[in-house]
């Protein structure tokens, strides 16, 4: 049993801190990890800190689940099995911190709203740290009926305004976030120079309108070494189409329960399949 996607608390919707992740492996009899924080690999500098067999006595593989936009597409990848520092300087130096990268994202949103004639509150409380920017602009936005007259596209909470709003061109706010997310190349770069390999993020998990052949496609032609074919969220029609995906283009195959807080830990461990590990062709 292993689980390659799990969100600490460093990720900004992420709850347990790394020791207990750790400890939670080990009860769950987990025989390998990757912590994934939005791009960020601080996760795997602070177990080189710390006596990590003291919670956990499998294995734990670098990893983190990076931005990417391109073509249109606003998505994301799993980067694994990679040298953590130099990967890590270069996801600071690109994203920021949780607090700064959500700071840029919630003022351009706000901004957007102004010029499209929203109504907005410039004194609307947030903490950066705890909620994204897209969730705290959406509620602020609700709090005032007009606004939801123009939406136009059916809204179900802050998380779905970012996969299905702000990131649909046919939204009054549509945003690309190629200002601020990386490119493939770009991500592919850095992450094979560093000795490690990618995998597209949990593929159905994107925008209902997202083309999903076309975002497989990018990914096979920009070099994309593998697929998260295991996913909560997915099901089993989708794994086995994405199954069949990876053999005829020769990709990696990963999976994980996408772990982020204490109420998912039915799914923690999510992979049964340990021939995963191997990630490196």
């Amino acid at each position: 049993m292993i689980d390659l996607h799990i969100h600490s608390n460093i990720s900004v919707d992420g709850e347990l801190p790394i020791e207990e992740i750790l400890e939670l492996a080990e009860k769950k009899g987990v025989k390998a990890i990757s912590l994934t924080d939005h791009n960020s690999a601080l996760a795997h500098v602070v177990i080189e800190h710390i006596n990590k067999d003291k919670y956990f006595s499998g294995k734990v593989i670098s990893g983190a689940e990076i931005d990417a936009c391109e073509d249109g597409l606003t998505f994301e990848l799993l980067a694994y099995n990679f040298d953590v520092h130099p990967v890590q300087d270069w996801l600071y130096k690109k994203f920021g911190t949780v607090s700064s990268r959500q700071k840029t994202i919630r003022d351009k949103l706000m901004k957007l709203c102004e010029e499209k004639g929203f109504k907005i509150d410039k004194n609307y409380p947030w903490e950066p740290k705890s909620e994204f920017a897209h969730i705290n602009v959406y509620n602020n936005l609700i709090f005032f009926s007009e606004n939801k007259k123009r939406f136009g596209i059916n809204i179900v909470d802050g998380s779905d305004f970012y996969r299905n709003s702000t990131s649909n061109k046919n939204f009054a706010l549509y945003m690309d976030m190629s200002f601020l997310w990386g490119s493939v190349d770009e991500i592919n770069q850095i992450i094979h120079k560093n000795k490690g390999v990618t995998s597209l993020a949990h593929t159905f998990g994107y925008s209902k309108d997202l083309d999903t052949d076309k975002l497989l496609k990018l990914c096979v032609e920009k070099g994309v070494d593998g697929i998260e074919v295991y996913h909560p969220k997915h099901s089993q029609e989708q794994k086995e189409f994405l199954l069949k995906f990876c053999k005829k283009h020769n990709l990696l195959i990963t999976g994980g329960s996408d772990f982020h807080k204490k109420e998912n830990e039915a799914d923690f461990g999510y992979v049964k399949n340990d021939n995963l590990l191997e990630l490196s062709r």
